[in-house]
Protein backbone atom coordinates (compact mmCIF):
# COMPACT_ATOMS: atom_id res chain seq x y z
CA UNK A 1 0.00 0.00 0.00
CA UNK A 2 1.71 3.06 -1.18
CA UNK A 3 -0.78 5.55 0.26
CA UNK A 4 0.09 6.27 4.16
CA UNK A 5 -3.35 7.30 5.29
CA UNK A 6 -4.78 4.24 3.42
CA UNK A 7 -1.99 1.92 4.68
CA UNK A 8 -2.38 3.20 8.45
CA UNK A 9 -6.58 2.37 8.03
CA UNK A 10 -5.89 -1.21 6.33
CA UNK A 11 -3.03 -1.92 8.71
CA UNK A 12 -5.19 -0.49 11.52
CA UNK A 13 -7.85 -3.79 10.79
CA UNK A 14 -5.56 -6.32 9.65
CA UNK A 15 -1.77 -6.84 10.20
CA UNK A 16 0.37 -7.68 6.92
CA UNK A 17 0.94 -11.18 8.40
CA UNK A 18 -2.80 -11.80 8.60
CA UNK A 19 -3.51 -9.83 5.41
CA UNK A 20 -1.12 -12.61 3.48
CA UNK A 21 -2.82 -15.52 5.07
CA UNK A 22 -6.41 -14.87 4.71
CA UNK A 23 -5.28 -13.84 0.84
CA UNK A 24 -4.25 -17.74 0.90
CA UNK A 25 -7.45 -18.74 2.60
CA UNK A 26 -5.24 -20.62 5.21
CA UNK A 27 -5.79 -20.75 9.11
CA UNK A 28 -3.34 -19.81 11.76
CA UNK A 29 -2.78 -23.49 12.42
CA UNK A 30 -1.93 -23.98 9.12
CA UNK A 31 0.66 -21.40 8.30
CA UNK A 32 2.32 -22.32 11.59
CA UNK A 33 2.84 -25.74 11.02
CA UNK A 34 4.37 -24.59 7.96
CA UNK A 35 6.42 -22.01 8.77
CA UNK A 36 7.67 -23.85 11.97
CA UNK A 37 6.18 -21.68 14.50
CA UNK A 38 3.26 -22.30 17.01
CA UNK A 39 -0.40 -21.12 16.59
CA UNK A 40 -0.25 -18.79 19.16
CA UNK A 41 3.10 -16.96 18.63
CA UNK A 42 1.75 -16.37 15.19
CA UNK A 43 -1.36 -14.62 16.45
CA UNK A 44 0.28 -12.76 18.83
CA UNK A 45 2.27 -11.62 15.78
CA UNK A 46 -0.90 -10.90 14.02
CA UNK A 47 -2.46 -9.03 16.85
CA UNK A 48 0.78 -7.01 17.46
CA UNK A 49 1.19 -7.92 21.00
CA UNK A 50 4.52 -9.71 20.11
CA UNK A 51 7.01 -8.26 17.58
CA UNK A 52 8.98 -11.02 15.24
CA UNK A 53 12.61 -10.37 13.62
CA UNK A 54 12.90 -9.53 10.17
CA UNK A 55 13.88 -13.06 9.40
CA UNK A 56 10.93 -14.38 10.95
CA UNK A 57 8.22 -12.36 8.87
CA UNK A 58 10.10 -13.45 5.33
CA UNK A 59 9.85 -17.33 6.85
CA UNK A 60 6.21 -16.63 7.23
CA UNK A 61 5.71 -14.55 4.26
CA UNK A 62 7.64 -17.42 2.16
CA UNK A 63 5.58 -19.98 3.37
CA UNK A 64 2.39 -18.66 1.81
CA UNK A 65 4.42 -17.76 -1.11
CA UNK A 66 5.22 -13.97 -1.02
CA UNK A 67 8.27 -11.82 -0.42
CA UNK A 68 8.75 -9.08 1.47
CA UNK A 69 9.82 -5.69 -0.62
CA UNK A 70 9.71 -1.91 -0.36
CA UNK A 71 7.35 -0.06 -2.50
CA UNK A 72 7.62 4.11 -3.41
CA UNK A 73 5.25 6.01 -0.67
CA UNK A 74 3.62 7.93 -2.63
CA UNK A 75 1.38 10.82 -1.26
CA UNK A 76 -1.06 13.45 -3.00
CA UNK A 77 -1.41 17.21 -2.97
CA UNK A 78 -5.04 18.80 -3.50
CA UNK A 79 -3.82 21.41 -6.07
CA UNK A 80 -6.44 24.14 -7.36
CA UNK A 81 -6.78 24.96 -10.62
CA UNK A 82 -8.94 27.48 -12.14
CA UNK A 83 -12.65 26.28 -10.48
CA UNK A 84 -11.16 22.66 -9.77
CA UNK A 85 -9.61 20.71 -7.28
CA UNK A 86 -7.13 17.62 -8.83
CA UNK A 87 -5.57 15.01 -6.89
CA UNK A 88 -1.94 15.11 -7.84
CA UNK A 89 1.00 12.49 -6.35
CA UNK A 90 4.67 13.35 -6.03
CA UNK A 91 5.49 9.85 -8.53
CA UNK A 92 4.13 7.11 -10.40
CA UNK A 93 3.40 3.84 -9.41
CA UNK A 94 2.98 0.52 -10.69
CA UNK A 95 0.10 -1.86 -10.31
CA UNK A 96 0.99 -5.72 -10.95
CA UNK A 97 -1.49 -7.95 -13.76
CA UNK A 98 -4.27 -8.84 -13.75
CA UNK A 99 -4.96 -5.30 -11.33
CA UNK A 100 -4.29 -2.92 -13.94
CA UNK A 101 -6.30 -4.47 -15.78
CA UNK A 102 -9.07 -4.64 -13.65
CA UNK A 103 -12.69 -3.22 -14.76
CA UNK A 104 -13.23 0.34 -13.12
CA UNK A 105 -17.05 1.24 -12.27
CA UNK A 106 -17.77 4.81 -12.09
CA UNK A 107 -20.37 7.01 -10.79
CA UNK A 108 -20.76 10.23 -12.91
CA UNK A 109 -21.95 13.59 -12.46
CA UNK A 110 -25.61 12.68 -12.93
CA UNK A 111 -25.24 9.59 -11.06
CA UNK A 112 -25.29 7.38 -13.83
CA UNK A 113 -22.46 4.14 -14.09
CA UNK A 114 -20.32 3.96 -16.37
CA UNK A 115 -17.53 0.55 -16.98
CA UNK A 116 -14.11 1.23 -18.14
CA UNK A 117 -12.61 -2.40 -19.40
CA UNK A 118 -8.87 -1.51 -18.92
CA UNK A 119 -7.57 -4.66 -20.96
CA UNK A 120 -8.58 -2.24 -23.78
CA UNK A 121 -6.11 0.38 -24.58
CA UNK A 122 -8.58 2.16 -26.10
CA UNK A 123 -11.13 2.20 -23.16
CA UNK A 124 -8.04 2.21 -20.50
CA UNK A 125 -7.20 5.75 -22.63
CA UNK A 126 -10.61 6.42 -21.77
CA UNK A 127 -10.69 5.77 -18.06
CA UNK A 128 -7.35 6.81 -17.12
CA UNK A 129 -8.46 10.66 -18.11
CA UNK A 130 -11.21 10.17 -15.99
CA UNK A 131 -9.34 9.08 -13.23
CA UNK A 132 -7.31 12.25 -13.61
CA UNK A 133 -9.39 14.51 -13.40
CA UNK A 134 -12.50 12.86 -11.38
CA UNK A 135 -10.30 10.04 -9.00
CA UNK A 136 -9.81 10.08 -5.51
CA UNK A 137 -6.87 8.06 -3.93
CA UNK A 138 -8.38 5.16 -3.83
CA UNK A 139 -9.82 4.69 -7.46
CA UNK A 140 -6.08 6.37 -8.47
CA UNK A 141 -4.40 3.74 -6.41
CA UNK A 142 -6.30 0.10 -7.14
CA UNK A 143 -6.45 1.16 -11.18
CA UNK A 144 -4.21 3.73 -12.56
CA UNK A 145 -0.26 2.03 -13.61
CA UNK A 146 2.76 4.27 -14.44
CA UNK A 147 4.14 2.50 -16.92
CA UNK A 148 0.04 2.31 -18.70
CA UNK A 149 0.01 5.98 -18.20
CA UNK A 150 3.39 6.54 -20.08
CA UNK A 151 2.30 4.69 -23.38
CA UNK A 152 -0.92 6.54 -22.90
CA UNK A 153 -0.18 9.89 -22.52
CA UNK A 154 -0.21 11.07 -26.20
CA UNK A 155 -3.55 10.03 -26.36
CA UNK A 156 -4.75 11.01 -23.06
CA UNK A 157 -3.74 14.41 -23.33
CA UNK A 158 -6.10 15.68 -25.69
CA UNK A 159 -8.89 14.86 -23.32
CA UNK A 160 -7.35 16.61 -20.40
CA UNK A 161 -8.05 20.64 -19.29
CA UNK A 162 -4.63 22.30 -19.48
CA UNK A 163 -4.12 22.33 -16.06
CA UNK A 164 -4.14 19.10 -15.24
CA UNK A 165 -1.57 18.51 -18.63
CA UNK A 166 0.61 20.77 -16.29
CA UNK A 167 0.36 19.32 -13.40
CA UNK A 168 0.65 15.20 -14.34
CA UNK A 169 2.66 15.80 -17.25
CA UNK A 170 5.74 16.17 -15.56
CA UNK A 171 5.54 13.05 -13.41
CA UNK A 172 5.17 11.30 -17.33
CA UNK A 173 8.09 12.97 -18.67
CA UNK A 174 10.42 12.04 -15.71
CA UNK A 175 9.72 8.82 -16.20
CA UNK A 176 10.57 9.15 -20.29
CA UNK A 177 13.64 10.87 -19.35
CA UNK A 178 14.56 7.95 -17.20
CA UNK A 179 14.97 5.92 -20.23
CA UNK A 180 17.28 8.21 -22.09
CA UNK A 181 15.11 8.44 -25.17
CA UNK A 182 14.66 12.57 -26.34
CA UNK A 183 12.73 11.65 -28.78
CA UNK A 184 9.98 9.27 -26.70
CA UNK A 185 9.99 13.05 -24.02
CA UNK A 186 9.55 14.95 -26.67
CA UNK A 187 6.97 13.02 -28.21
CA UNK A 188 4.78 12.77 -25.07
CA UNK A 189 5.29 16.57 -24.50
CA UNK A 190 3.73 17.10 -28.06
CA UNK A 191 0.79 14.56 -26.95
CA UNK A 192 1.40 12.75 -30.33
CA UNK A 193 3.13 9.75 -30.62
CA UNK A 194 6.19 9.54 -33.07
CA UNK A 195 8.19 6.25 -34.55
CA UNK A 196 11.22 5.48 -32.48
CA UNK A 197 15.01 4.44 -33.92
CA UNK A 198 16.12 0.54 -32.98
CA UNK A 199 18.20 1.94 -30.77
CA UNK A 200 16.31 4.39 -28.68
CA UNK A 201 14.32 1.21 -28.25
CA UNK A 202 16.74 -0.84 -27.14
CA UNK A 203 17.52 1.66 -24.42
CA UNK A 204 14.16 1.99 -23.38
CA UNK A 205 13.75 -2.32 -23.24
CA UNK A 206 16.14 -1.99 -20.81
CA UNK A 207 15.07 0.63 -18.70
CA UNK A 208 11.59 -0.86 -18.73
CA UNK A 209 12.71 -4.12 -17.57
CA UNK A 210 14.79 -2.43 -14.58
CA UNK A 211 11.71 -0.85 -13.83
CA UNK A 212 9.96 -4.12 -13.36
CA UNK A 213 7.53 -4.75 -16.47
CA UNK A 214 7.04 -7.99 -18.05
CA UNK A 215 7.77 -8.84 -21.81
CA UNK A 216 4.15 -7.78 -22.44
CA UNK A 217 4.33 -4.86 -20.83
CA UNK A 218 7.08 -3.71 -22.91
CA UNK A 219 5.71 -4.72 -25.77
CA UNK A 220 2.63 -2.73 -24.36
CA UNK A 221 4.54 0.24 -23.89
CA UNK A 222 6.21 0.13 -26.98
CA UNK A 223 3.29 -0.25 -28.97
CA UNK A 224 2.89 3.19 -31.17
CA UNK A 225 -0.94 3.24 -32.89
Amino acid sequence: MSDPKEYGRVMARRSLLETARVSRGLTQEAVARLAGTSQPTLSAYERGTKSPTLTVVERILHTLGYELGIQPRVSFDEVKAGSRTYLVPDQLWRIDPPGCFALLTVVEADHTRRTFHLLDRSARVEAYAWLLKYGNETQLFDHLDGALLVDAWPDVVPRLPAQLRKLWGPLVFQVAEGWGDEHLVASLRAGRPKPISARARARAIKRLAEYGLTIDEIRAVLRRD
